[in-house]
Order: structure tokens, then sequence, then C-alpha cells
């Protein structure tokens, strides 16, 4: 897929855009799946399931960990979707600990681009973002400007 943008001519290119957005959905709700059997996530497994959906590997530049890590990511955001919004609604200290239980179970972000390391492209670990949102008193309202 990430050859696919570059030998494509156009990083705009909405068939590849659609494409990959839709192999990032696809490898999540897998992803999902074993979160939500509160399993851990194993490189093995997220690499497995990268290969599958985005038919390569990331040796021949067919993805990037960049991108298996965002599938990670929508994979935890389909796992607290499935736990429904009562979670948010616990006192403070208890969704932040089911979201720590649920970080233990993914695998850390430590495969980086050199580009991502130099621009500090860092995703946001979920916990500390639930805390960001609630030292900010973030409502539904708000527009916020990332």
């Amino acid at each position: 897929m990430v050859q696919q943008l570059f030998t494509q001519g156009s990083l705009f290119d909405l068939q590849t855009v659609i494409d990959y957005g839709q192999s990032v959905i696809n490898v999540a709700q897998e992803l999902a799946k074993v979160l939500i059997d509160n399993r851990p996530l194993s490189t093995k497994t997220v690499s497995y399931q990268m290969n599958r959906y985005f038919l390569g590997t990331a040796a021949s530049g067919t993805w990037q960990w960049k991108d298996a890590y965002e599938a990670v990511e929508v994979a935890q955001i389909l796992y607290l979707r499935q736990k429904g919004y009562k979670l948010l609604l616990e006192s403070p200290l208890t969704v932040l600990l089911e979201l720590e239980k649920l970080v233990v179970l993914c695998p850390t972000q430590t495969r980086r681009s050199e580009e991502s390391v130099q621009l500090q492209q860092f995703s946001t670990p979920l916990p500390l973002s639930f805390l960001v949102a609630k030292a900010g008193f973030i409502q539904a309202t708000d527009l916020i400007v990332a």
C-alpha cells in the first residue's frame, strides 16, 4: 500500500486513500477481536493481519509499522465502543485503570522511522489522552484543533 501511494503518482489518488483506509479498518477489526477477548496483541499477530490486508509485507514496503500502530489504535477505539459508553460514566480512576489494562494488551510503538523521530511524531498513549481530556474539561460542544 505504501508503495502504491508513491507509484501511482499522487498521494491524493482517491482510490488509493480509500483502499488504505479500508485496509487499516479491516486490520483493526481483526485486532479488536483479540482485545475484546482480553488477550494480548503480539507484534506477530499485528504483522500477520497487516500482511493479510495490505497484500504484502513491511519488508517489501507494502506497509510500515506506523500503519500497523494506527490499526492498533483503531482497534482500541473499537474495543472501547464494544465496552459501551457506560465505562465513561465510571469514576475517572476506574476509567484510567481500564485504559491502562487495555494498553498493556497492545504492543509498544517502538519501531519508528527516522523521519518520525526527527519530526517528533509520536502517538499519545490512551490513558494520557484521557487524563488530558479530563484536565481540560473538554465538552462535546468544544472545538479541538490538533
